[in-house]
C-alpha cells in the first residue's frame, strides 16, 4: 500500500505538522479494530451464551433475545453514527466503542438472574459503542486510501474479524475452565476493551471530515445527497439484509451447538476453531485483493457463493473434521467478499456522505442479524426435523439449514443485481 497524505490541505487553525500517512492510519485503525473485535466476539458469542445458560439458567430463546438487543442497537445506530462521523470527524467515535465495553462487561456480573432486562440494557449500551466504532473506522480507511486499493485495505478488517473468531473462544473458554467459573471471561473482556481504548487514544489520528480538508468539496452532511447515494445501491442493501439474516440464525447458538453436538469443553471448542481461523486470517490480505484485480462485483459473487456452498457441505458432513473444513471455506468466502463489498459501497457515494452510506449498509446487516438471532434460538429449541437419509439432523440443525438457504438466496441476488459502480469517488 503506497503512503499518501491523509490531510493534504490542513486547515489554517491547525499548527503545521507532518501529516500521518495513509499506511500509518490504516495500521492504527486495524490495531484498534483487532483488539475491539476480539472483545466483542468474546463477550457476545463466547462468554454471554454460556454464562446465561449455565450460570443464570436461561434457555436458548432467552439467550438469543438478549443477544438481539446488541444487534438491534448496533444495526439501527450505525447509520446515524456514520453520519455524525461525516459531520464532526471519526476519532472519538472510534474511541467510544471500546470505552463503553470496559464498564458493561463488568456490570454484567452484577446482574441477578431475575433482572433479565438489565442484561438487555447492557447489551444495548454495547450496541451503541459498536455502532459508533465500525462505520467510523471503515469510513476513515476509505477517506485516506485510493479507490483502486481499497479492497486491499478493507481486507485487513478480515484479519481482525478472523483473529476474533479464532482467539475469542479459546481465550474465554480457557479462562472459564482454568478458574472454574463462567465469570472469568468477563474480566478478560473488560481488560481487552481497556487495551483497545488505550490503543485508540494513542494511535488514531484526528482525521477531519472530507469537506474540511478538500477545497471544493461540498461542505457538511446533506440528507438529500445521502438519499441519492442510497438509491444507487438498493440491491446491495437487500443483499446485506438477506446475508446477515442467515448469519443471525446461527451466530448466538453456534457455540452451544458445538458443545452439545460434539460433547467438548469450552477449551476444546476454541481449539476446534483456532487453526482454520488463523490460516484464513493469514490468507485474507492476498485473497482480499481479488476485488482490486478481478472487479469488486465479481469478487462479491465468488465470495458469497463459496460461503453458501460450504454451509451446505458443513450440514451434510457430520464430523469435527467437516466443521473445520467447512468453517475454513466459509472463512475463505468471507475474506474474498467482504473487502470487495465495502470498497464497492465506498465507491458509490460522495466522500462527505461516506460514513452515513456505509453506516446505512451496516444498519441493513444489523437488522438482518437482529431478526435472525431470535428466530434461530426458537428453531434451535422447538423445530422438529427428521431426515431418514441423514439421521444425525435434528432440531438443532434447523438454524443452520436456514442459514444455508439464505446464503444461497444472497448468492443469487449477487449474481443477478450487483454490478460495478458507475461512479467512483476518491
Amino acid at each position: 500500500m503506497t503512503a499518501e497524505s491523509a490531510t493534504p490541505h490542513m486547515p489554517e487553525s491547525v499548527p503545521p505538522k507532518k501529516a500521518a500517512s495513509a499506511s500509518a492510519i490504516v495500521l492504527a485503525i486495524v490495531c484498534v479494530a483487532g483488539v475491539a473485535e476480539l472483545a466483542y466476539m468474546l463477550v457476545n458469542f463466547s462468554a454471554m451464551p454460556v454464562y446465561l445458560k449455565f450460570k443464570m439458567g436461561y434457555g436458548e430463546s432467552s439467550i438469543t433475545i438478549i443477544g438481539t438487543a446488541f444487534l438491534l442497537c448496533e444495526g439501527l445506530m450505525k447509520g446515524p453514527f456514520g453520519g455524525l462521523g461525516d459531520r464532526v470527524g471519526r476519532k472519538w467515535l472510534i474511541i467510544s466503542g471500546p470505552l463503553i465495553g470496559v464498564g458493561t462487561s463488568l456490570l454484567t456480573l452484577a446482574v441477578p438472574p431475575d433482572k433479565w432486562y438489565l442484561f438487555i440494557a447492557l447489551r444495548i449500551l454495547d450496541g451503541l459503542g459498536a455502532a459508533a466504532l465500525w462505520p467510523a473506522a471503515l469510513a476513515m480507511i476509505a477517506d485516506v486510501v485510493p479507490e483502486n486499493r481499497r479492497s486491499q485495505a478493507m481486507s485487513l478488517f478480515n484479519v481482525t474479524y478472523l483473529l476474533g473468531v479464532a482467539l475469542a473462544p479459546i481465550i474465554g473458554g480457557a479462562a472459564n475452565d482454568l478458574y472454574g467459573t463462567y465469570r472469568a471471561s468477563f474480566y478478560v473482556v473488560s481488560a481487552i476493551f481497556l487495551a483497545a481504548t488505550v490503543v485508540a487514544l494513542c494511535l488514531i489520528p484526528d482525521v477531519r471530515p472530507h469537506h474540511e480538508t478538500s477545497p471544493g468539496a461540498e461542505a457538511g452532511f446533506s440528507m438529500k445527497a445521502l438519499i441519492a447515494s442510497l438509491r444507487q445501491i438498493p440491491e446491495t442493501l437487500v443483499m446485506a439484509f438477506v446475508t446477515f439474516l442467515g448469519i443471525g440464525l446461527i451466530m448466538m447458538i453456534v457455540k452451544l451447538f458445538a458443545l452439545a453436538e460434539f460433547k467438548i469443553t469450552e477449551t476444546g471448542y476454541g481449539k476446534l476453531l483456532i487453526v482454520p481461523a488463523l490460516v484464513v486470517a493469514c490468507a485474507s490480505v492476498p485473497l482480499g485483493t481479488l476485488g482490486d484485480r478481478i472487479g469488486k462485483a465479481r469478487a462479491v459473487r465468488w465470495g458469497i457463493g463459496i460461503c453458501a456452498l460450504s454451509m451446505w457441505a458443513l450440514i451434510l458432513i457430520r464430523s469435527q473434521v467437516g466443521v473445520v473444513l467447512g468453517g475454513s471455506l466459509i472463512g475463505v468466502g468471507f475474506v474474498i467478499a467482504f473487502p470487495a463489498w465495502m470498497a464497492l459501497i465506498s465507491a458509490s457515494c460522495e466522500p462527505n456522505q461516506r460514513g452515513a452510506v456505509m453506516g446505512a449498509v451496516g444498519t441493513a446487516q444489523g437488522l438482518g442479524a437482529m431478526l435472525g438471532a431470535p428466530i434461530g434460538g426458537y428453531l434451535y429449541e422447538h423445530a422438529h426435523i427428521r431426515i431418514a437419509s441423514l439421521p444425525w439432523i435434528n432440531s438443532h440443525y434447523a438454524p443452520f439449514i436456514g442459514c444455508a438457504f439464505l446464503l444461497l438466496v444472497a448468492w443469487t441476488l449477487a449474481i443477478l443485481t450487483i454490478k460495478e459502480p458507475q461512479k467512483t469517488c476518491s
